[in-house]
């Protein structure tokens, strides 16, 4: 895992999320992170559009914190997708430490926390 953008980091977030997110939760604890979920979205008859937004933060020894949006566009209401899109940045700490809790969690390792 090198970055924030590869395929490999958002293969774990989704693990992570699947994993550890309870059922109709939108604030949750995994792995000694904090886990914030919210959704906006408008839809018309033409289109519509919707935002998962993921804010992950850890306070222990070598604190960080990172955003994860989940973009979707539709045609017409309920229609065809016409874009997804993803992204994610680190808005605090080193970001070799949160790729490197990532890709602990992918391997199942747990290791470090």
């Amino acid at each position: 895992m090198k970055s924030f953008a590869g395929k490999s980091f958002f293969l774990a977030f989704e693990d992570c999320l699947r994993r550890g997110r309870p059922k109709d939760t939108d604030v949750w604890l995994y792995e000694g992170v904090a886990w914030h979920r919210s959704r906006h979205s408008f839809e018309n008859e033409s289109y519509g559009f919707a935002n998962e937004v993921y804010w992950m933060v850890r306070n222990r020894a070598a604190p960080w914190s990172v955003i994860v949006v989940k973009e979707y566009w539709w045609a017409g209401r309920r229609g065809s997708v016409v874009r997804t899109a993803h992204w994610a940045k680190p808005m605090s700490g080193n970001r070799a430490t949160i790729l490197a809790w990532f890709k602990a969690q992918d391997s199942g390792t747990g290791k470090p926390r």
